[in-house]
């Protein structure tokens, strides 16, 4: 039906974990990119993932409930890089509505580091603004 952009901004301190969770998507839809930028200094020290659930929860630390989309795939389930963007073409269905997208951020570094995240979806049923 359309695309829609979803971003996510913050900061993860040093050692520590960051989960970020979108408002309410009351529609069914397709995850179509993953979008991450990498600040310089970055050196792959932090780890991004990528979520669907059924709750809004944002746990202090650990992984969020849901379904880890980079998780069947590949040898690794995040993302990491260093004064990159990292664009990643993803099919993904959630096909029940009343879902969020969730992102968590795990810090390996010393210093904090920011989440520079989109994700972008394509809706299966009209959106009501």
């Amino acid at each position: 039906m359309g695309q829609v952009t979803i971003a996510f901004n913050g900061t993860v301190t040093a050692n520590d974990e960051l989960t970020l969770v979108s408002k309410r998507l009351n529609f069914p839809y397709t995850v179509k990119r993953l979008i991450s930028s990498f600040a310089l200094g970055t050196d792959r020290t932090t780890r991004i993932r990528f979520f669907t659930s059924l709750d809004d929860e944002a746990p202090f630390s650990g992984l969020p409930v849901g379904r880890n989309l980079l998780l069947p795939y590949g040898q690794v389930d995040y993302l990491v890089g260093d004064d990159e963007q990292k664009d990643v073409p993803h099919e993904a269905l959630q096909s029940e509505s009343g879902s969020h997208v969730k992102v968590h951020a795990e810090n390996l570094d010393t210093f904090d580091h920011s989440v520079d995240v989109l994700v972008v979806i394509e809706t299966l049923s009209p959106v009501k603004a």
